[in-house]
Parts: structure tokens; sequence; C-alpha cells
């Protein structure tokens, strides 16, 4: 029995078979081609390869910025063997000689040479094979296309192990057959994390050097609410596993009696319980922990999970179906939000350096007119199917929301003028993820209908700090005292133009963290929805006046430290003092 320690990313406790996602090996088809076809076939390679090249380069140029050059040199290796004359020369034999598509010539070449080396007992050439099928992988790919190879899915009910999963890898998973995740990379608001969190399984990241200590022969142990998984983990373990699992499901059901009740506090303050979605089939379990509607719907995922840019008829037909899901509920769309830890470069989104603080959210969008209007005609074309409302993202000034707010005047006339139904004068609201935005609040409230916080980028951006980067996943506090006066601050200046304001990022899904947004005046929660029973709960226990003056405390203090551990101990009382008045 071995422990292996990481980032708890999704709480929940999970035993099985581990099953690793990694890229399908691309086995291409030996096709021949026309003697005059030849040409054709030589310059795909010459793109492919260079298509290869680049990718490579930018991956060199990252890593000697960020680790060293030391680090650089592994790649630096594969740019040597796309530049070798010996692979070349063979590729371009192979095409000539034997009439053969360009792909499968390469793979034949690469072949042949890999066989030479195996024939050398040195263990530089071993390790220069390997470099030979990344690299024969990667040219594959650009053949095909980004984004072309798919992931491999469980065909069992087993726990997922990647280095890191790209949204479209997760939008592939789904449910589908997992019992929860250990990821090599990332932080707690991966993308990873916040589907294992929204789909209720354990979840651990952040494990550097995971996949070569797994035995994938031995049952593994999740433990998501510690942080750690267990290879092998012996009977004592599995019996405190399964105990818990069922505790959780029993307290699940005990909180099931909620779903329809109203998240009110016992002095009488309502507040509004959305749901975060992003994959359609979240629908269905958001209505059943009784959420209000949705808050965020990340619309990234249909871009992603086709690998293609969806017309507008096919914008309508996905978002129409989820609207009229919800039976009259309330869905807030969020417009393309790519870039970032979200990149697609059929999507003209390519990687950056500094990609948090790059081309994405509304500035893509803003690029990408055309693209943009079609998503915004697709969601009023929805709106006839149920209330939606558009929030656009990463708004950092008034300029911006002017110019989205334009384009989407632009794309309700041209509606109007082609005569498609629609439903227009839908309110628009944005995301408040950025410290200007929180600077210029007021500002903006007078040119919205609505405010959501989005805080899992308003801390990596006020606190400096990459969220999806493990080495630096300390610094994500929650109840670090700027949040928590840009939060207020958010309201404030939200409720003085006469708007509502909510949150939707990962704090909104922290049980311990309920009565603190409650009290920072929000008047709207959207979370995932297996927290949404435990957060209700709290509201109902908890009283508006209690809930304010424990903000204002934790405002009042100087550290994060210092307020984790002064609302533990608050917390610790609070269950203490209720299960005493439950008992007498």
């Amino acid at each position: 029995m071995k422990t292996i320690h990481g980032i708890a990313a999704s709480p929940g406790y999970a035993c099985g078979p581990l099953h690793r996602i990694g890229r399908r090996t691309i086995v291409p088809e030996r096709k021949a081609v026309a003697v005059g076809e030849i040409p054709n076939q030589i310059e795909r390679f010459r793109q492919a390869v260079e298509v290869s090249r680049r990718q490579i380069q930018e991956l060199v140029d990252r890593l000697s910025s960020e680790l060293g050059p030391e680090e650089a040199e592994i790649l630096s290796a594969q740019l040597m063997i796309l530049e070798d004359e010996m692979v070349w020369d063979a590729t371009l034999a192979v095409i000539r000689l034997e009439r053969i598509t360009a792909e499968a010539a390469f793979a034949r070449a690469v072949g042949d040479i890999a066989a030479r080396f195996h024939k050398i007992e040195e263990e530089v050439f071993k390790e220069r094979v390997n470099d030979l099928h990344d690299v024969e992988q990667r040219v594959l790919r650009a053949f095909q296309g980004e984004g072309c190879c798919q992931i491999d899915l469980p065909g069992e009910p087993s726990i997922i192990v990647a280095n890191n999963l790209t949204p479209s890898d997760t939008a592939a998973l789904g449910r589908n057959n997992v019992l929860g995740f250990l990821m090599e990379e990332g932080g707690n608001t991966s993308h990873v994390a916040i589907l294992a969190r929204s789909i209720g399984v354990p979840a651990v990241v952040g494990m550097k050097g995971l996949l070569t200590q797994l035995d994938f022969d031995l049952t593994t142990a999740v433990d998501g609410t510690n942080g750690q998984c267990i290879i092998d983990p012996d009977k004592e373990i599995l019996r405190r596993f399964s105990r818990l699992r069922s505790e959780a499901l029993v307290a699940n059901e005990k909180l099931a009696g909620l779903r329809d009740l109203e998240a009110i506090t016992p002095d009488g303050h309502r507040l509004k319980l959305m749901a975060n979605i992003e994959l359609p089939m979240e629908v269905d379990e958001a209505l059943a922990r009784g959420a209000e509607g949705v808050g965020l719907l990340r619309t990234e995922y249909l871009f992603f999970q086709h690998h293609t840019i969806p017309s507008e008829d096919e914008q309508t037909e996905v978002y129409s179906d989820m609207v009229r899901r919800m039976g009259g509920r309330p869905m807030v769309f969020r417009t393309l939000d790519v870039g970032g830890d979200k990149v697609s470069d059929y999507l003209g989104a390519k990687r950056e350096y500094n990609p948090f603080l790059g081309w994405r959210g509304i500035r893509f969008s803003l690029a990408n007119r055309m693209l943009f209007k079609t998503q915004i005609k697709a969601i009023c074309r929805a709106g006839l199917a149920g209330p939606v409302k558009i929030m656009f993202p990463m708004i950092t000034g008034v300029q911006e929301l002017l110019e989205a707010k334009a384009v989407y005047e632009e794309a309700v006339f041209e509606l109007e003028k082609s005569g498609i139904p629609h439903a227009g004068n839908l309110d628009l609201g944005i995301m408040v993820e950025t410290p200007s935005a929180v600077l210029v609040a007021d500002l903006l409230a007078a040119e919205s209908q609505f405010f959501s916080i989005g805080s899992n980028d308003l801390i990596q951006y006020t606190l400096a700090m990459d969220r999806g980067n493990s080495r630096v996943s300390y610094l994500y506090q929650p109840l670090h005292p700027a949040i928590l006066r840009a939060i207020h601050n958010t309201v404030e200046a939200g409720h003085k133009a006469g708007i509502w304001v909510g949150i939707c990022g990962e704090m909104g899904s922290e049980t311990r963290l309920a009565e603190v947004l409650l009290g920072l005046g929000l008047d709207e929660i959207s979370l995932h929805g297996a927290a949404l029973p435990k957060v209700k709960q709290v509201i109902r226990w908890t009283k508006f006046s209690e809930a304010r003056s424990v903000a204002r405390h934790l405002m009042g203090m100087n550290t994060a430290t210092d307020a984790n551990e002064w609302l533990a101990d608050y917390i610790g009382q609070r269950k203490k003092d209720r299960m005493e008045r439950e008992n007498s």
C-alpha cells in the first residue's frame, strides 16, 4: 500500500481500477496515390512538419523561460529530429518510390529508423526511439488537424488518470464510467476540478510524477477530501471508504427534502441559488438538486466537443433544447470564452506565453465579430423557448461593454430584417472578474442589467497567481481581505445602480463560504448542482443579520490565514451549538 499526496480538488471517496487518458495512437492507412499526386503529397508533408515544428518551438521557448534551458533541451532534441535529413530523405523516398500518401510514408520511414536504433544497445539510441515516436504522433496529428485524435473512454467504472485534460477531453468524458480523477497537473480551479465537483466525483490534482508511481494493475483509492490517492489499499481502507460513501449518500438523501424549498434565512432574507452548467447532461442534475435556474452556462463545450465552429442553426438547436428543459427557469448564457486555459486552434485562439493576460474572453469575441454575432443570434432565437440572459466575459472597462452591446444590437437588427423569430430585448450583464472591473463597477453598472462575479479569475488576477499552476496554488485564497472587499464593493456598486449582483465562481460551491457570501449581500449564488443542497441548508439555518456580522469581521482581518482559522472556529462552534440544541 502506498499513498501519494496532491491537491484536494473535489471532495469524496472512490475505489476502483485505473484508466489512463492519453491520445489514441494514430496508425495511418496505407493508400496508393497517382504519379501526378506525388508533388502534392510532398507539400502536405512539408506543411505538417512545419506545423509540428512551430508547436515544439513554442514549448521549447516556454520551458526555457519557466524552467531553464536544461529542461528545454529534451524538446530541442525533437526539433532536431524534424530537421534530420535521415527522416526527410527516407520519407520523400517512400513517397516517390512506393507512391503512397505522405502520412503513411512518414510513419513507414520513422518505423524503419526506429527499428535500426533498436538494434543498437546504447541507451542514448533507445531514448531517441521514444523521441522519434513522440514526433511521429505529433506530425500525424498535424496531418489530421488539431483535435482530430480522440481519447480512449473507459469501458468500465474507473478512476481517470492523466497528465491533464483539455476542455474537449472532459466534455467527451462526461460521466462516462467516471469514479474519480487523478491528475499530475492543475489546481483546484482547473477544468478537471470544476467538472469533478459538477458531477459529484472526487478529484486530486497537482500530483507531480503520478504516472510513474502508479501500478495500473492494482485497485486505487481516491480521497478527494484530503487530497491523496492510495495504491493497493488494504481491507481497512476499503471498509472506511465504503462507510464514508454510505454516509455521504445518507446525508444527500436528507438534503433531498430541501429541493423545492426556497433559500431563505430565518429572518426572511431571500437568496437565489442557481446552477453552473457546462454540458447538457448537467441540466437534469441541477433541476434534481433544486436549482432555480442556470446562473452560468459555459458555451465553450459546443465548440470544443465537435472541433468545428457550429453554425447559427446548430447552436440554436442545442441552446433551445437546454432552455426548454429548464421549464421556464431563467438561463444566463456566457458568450464564448476561449483563450487562457481554453484554447482551440481552429477558432484562431493560439497558445500564448501568458495566456491569462492575453487574447481571451470578450477580446477574442470582439476581434471575431461574425462569430460573436452568430452566437448572440442563436441565444436570442433560443430565448423563444424560455427566459434567457446574455453575459459577457472578461470585461475590463466600459468601452468593451459598449462594443459588445453594439454587436448585440446588430445581431437583433439582422434577425428582425431577415424575419427570423427571436426573443429581443434580453438582459445584458457582465462577468466581474478583473480588478479594473471592480474599480469601475459604478460605471459598468450604469450600462448593465446585472453583474455576476467570476471568483476564479478575480482571485487569480487580484492576487497575481496562475490558478492552473500547482506551484502557486497555495496563493488561491478566497478569504484574502482584498477578495472579500472586491466582492463587497462590487455588490455595493450594483445595488446603488439598482441591478442584481450574483457570483458564479468556485467560491459559491464551498459550503464553508455560504454564510460569508450571504453576508456580503449577494442576490444570487450560482454553483455546482452537487453542492447546492448543502449551501441551501446553510442559508436556511443562518440569520442574515448574523451573516452580515461574519462578513464584516472577516473583511477587517489582516490575512487570509487569520480569516480561515477564525471561520473554521466559528463554523465549528455553530455546529456544536446546533447539535446541542437538537439533542436537548
